[in-house]
């Protein structure tokens, strides 16, 4: 029987989709990137990479992959003040 894949969570690219699903890789959750648009792929060509990509997850890791991911952003939270001069 093939695992149901669920929605965790959206970034802005695949960047920040590729640094979320490394760090659930990393904790033992299996993710993938999924594109939240059609267009994704003719964004990856144009642009580089492409825009608004979904992060899934096996649904029984839901719960877990939910709560490790609120404990990355409050432990990585970014302010734009740490970075002026």
């Amino acid at each position: 029987m093939e695992e149901k894949w669920v929605f965790l969570t959206e970034v802005d690219n695949d960047v920040e989709a590729d640094i979320v699903c490394g760090f659930l890789w990393e904790k033992g959750i299996p993710s993938k990137k999924n594109d939240s648009s059609p267009y994704a792929g003719a964004m990856r060509v144009i642009g580089g990479q492409a825009l608004e990509v979904q992060v899934l997850v096996p649904e029984p890791f839901l719960d877990r992959a939910r709560d490790l991911l609120h404990e990355f952003e409050a432990d990585y939270e970014w302010n734009p003040e740490d970075f002026e001069e």
